[in-house]
Protein backbone atom coordinates (compact mmCIF):
# COMPACT_ATOMS: atom_id res chain seq x y z
CA UNK A 1 0.00 0.00 0.00
CA UNK A 2 2.79 2.46 0.80
CA UNK A 3 3.23 4.98 3.55
CA UNK A 4 0.03 6.71 4.71
CA UNK A 5 -1.11 8.70 7.77
CA UNK A 6 -4.62 7.96 8.96
CA UNK A 7 -6.92 8.79 11.86
CA UNK A 8 -7.93 6.32 14.55
CA UNK A 9 -10.85 7.14 16.83
CA UNK A 10 -10.98 5.95 20.41
CA UNK A 11 -14.29 4.37 19.47
CA UNK A 12 -16.14 3.68 16.24
CA UNK A 13 -19.02 5.76 14.98
CA UNK A 14 -21.58 3.42 13.49
CA UNK A 15 -22.11 4.12 9.80
CA UNK A 16 -19.34 6.75 9.64
CA UNK A 17 -16.45 6.10 7.25
CA UNK A 18 -13.10 7.22 8.67
CA UNK A 19 -11.05 6.19 5.64
CA UNK A 20 -8.51 8.72 4.38
CA UNK A 21 -5.90 8.21 1.70
CA UNK A 22 -3.26 10.00 3.79
CA UNK A 23 -0.44 9.28 1.34
CA UNK A 24 0.27 12.83 0.18
CA UNK A 25 0.74 14.21 3.69
CA UNK A 26 2.80 11.15 4.68
CA UNK A 27 5.16 11.71 1.75
CA UNK A 28 5.47 15.47 2.26
CA UNK A 29 8.85 16.90 3.21
CA UNK A 30 8.91 16.69 7.03
CA UNK A 31 11.35 19.56 7.44
CA UNK A 32 9.17 21.88 5.37
CA UNK A 33 6.07 20.79 7.29
CA UNK A 34 7.85 21.37 10.61
CA UNK A 35 8.92 24.83 9.45
CA UNK A 36 5.34 25.66 8.44
CA UNK A 37 3.93 24.45 11.76
CA UNK A 38 6.54 26.47 13.65
CA UNK A 39 5.66 29.58 11.58
CA UNK A 40 1.96 29.00 12.30
CA UNK A 41 2.63 28.35 15.97
CA UNK A 42 0.63 25.13 15.57
CA UNK A 43 1.27 21.63 16.86
CA UNK A 44 2.79 19.43 14.14
CA UNK A 45 0.57 16.58 13.00
CA UNK A 46 3.11 14.05 14.27
CA UNK A 47 2.55 15.39 17.80
CA UNK A 48 -0.75 13.49 17.54
CA UNK A 49 0.91 10.17 16.60
CA UNK A 50 0.31 7.08 18.66
CA UNK A 51 -0.16 3.38 18.05
CA UNK A 52 -1.64 0.42 19.81
CA UNK A 53 1.40 -1.02 21.66
CA UNK A 54 0.44 -4.58 20.73
CA UNK A 55 0.42 -3.71 17.04
CA UNK A 56 3.60 -1.67 17.35
CA UNK A 57 5.40 -4.55 19.05
CA UNK A 58 5.51 -6.28 15.65
CA UNK A 59 8.05 -3.65 14.55
CA UNK A 60 10.43 -4.46 17.41
CA UNK A 61 12.33 -7.71 17.42
CA UNK A 62 12.75 -9.70 20.61
CA UNK A 63 16.24 -8.21 21.14
CA UNK A 64 15.07 -4.60 21.08
CA UNK A 65 13.03 -2.96 23.78
CA UNK A 66 10.14 -0.74 22.80
CA UNK A 67 10.73 2.87 23.92
CA UNK A 68 8.70 3.79 27.01
CA UNK A 69 6.82 6.57 25.22
CA UNK A 70 5.38 3.97 22.80
CA UNK A 71 4.19 1.51 25.44
CA UNK A 72 0.91 3.35 26.01
CA UNK A 73 -1.60 4.30 23.35
CA UNK A 74 -2.28 8.05 23.59
CA UNK A 75 -5.52 9.83 22.69
CA UNK A 76 -5.97 13.48 21.79
CA UNK A 77 -8.78 16.01 21.67
CA UNK A 78 -10.42 16.37 18.26
CA UNK A 79 -10.55 20.12 18.91
CA UNK A 80 -6.75 20.27 19.19
CA UNK A 81 -6.35 18.23 16.02
CA UNK A 82 -8.75 20.51 14.16
CA UNK A 83 -6.68 23.56 15.13
CA UNK A 84 -3.61 22.00 13.52
CA UNK A 85 -5.44 20.74 10.42
CA UNK A 86 -7.26 24.03 9.85
CA UNK A 87 -4.08 26.09 10.35
CA UNK A 88 -2.19 24.06 7.78
CA UNK A 89 -5.16 24.06 5.40
CA UNK A 90 -5.50 27.86 5.53
CA UNK A 91 -1.76 28.28 5.02
CA UNK A 92 -1.61 25.98 2.00
CA UNK A 93 -4.68 27.59 0.45
CA UNK A 94 -2.99 30.99 0.56
CA UNK A 95 0.55 29.69 -0.08
CA UNK A 96 0.18 26.72 -2.46
CA UNK A 97 3.88 26.86 -3.35
CA UNK A 98 4.93 26.37 0.29
CA UNK A 99 5.34 22.64 -0.25
CA UNK A 100 5.30 20.22 -3.17
CA UNK A 101 1.99 18.47 -3.91
CA UNK A 102 0.05 20.99 -1.82
CA UNK A 103 -3.17 20.21 -3.72
CA UNK A 104 -2.98 16.54 -2.78
CA UNK A 105 -2.02 17.41 0.80
CA UNK A 106 -5.08 19.67 0.98
CA UNK A 107 -7.25 16.71 -0.07
CA UNK A 108 -5.87 14.68 2.84
CA UNK A 109 -6.42 17.60 5.22
CA UNK A 110 -10.03 17.97 4.01
CA UNK A 111 -10.65 14.34 4.96
CA UNK A 112 -8.92 14.79 8.34
CA UNK A 113 -11.14 17.80 9.02
CA UNK A 114 -14.29 15.84 8.09
CA UNK A 115 -13.42 13.08 10.53
CA UNK A 116 -12.16 15.29 13.34
CA UNK A 117 -15.23 17.53 13.08
CA UNK A 118 -17.45 14.51 13.60
CA UNK A 119 -15.30 13.29 16.49
CA UNK A 120 -15.43 16.73 18.08
CA UNK A 121 -19.24 16.78 17.93
CA UNK A 122 -19.39 13.36 19.55
CA UNK A 123 -16.62 13.88 22.10
CA UNK A 124 -14.41 11.16 20.59
CA UNK A 125 -10.67 11.35 21.09
CA UNK A 126 -8.27 10.29 18.33
CA UNK A 127 -4.68 9.81 17.27
CA UNK A 128 -2.73 9.74 14.06
CA UNK A 129 -1.44 6.34 12.98
CA UNK A 130 0.91 5.25 10.21
CA UNK A 131 0.40 2.53 7.65
CA UNK A 132 3.74 1.33 6.29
Amino acid sequence: MGLAWYIVGEKEVEGFDTFVDGKAIAHADEKILDDIFRELNAAPLMDFFSENPEELADFFDENADMPDDLKTEKWFSATDGLKTVRSLTAHLQTHPDAIAESGEILEDLKEYERILSRFEKQGIRWHLAIDF
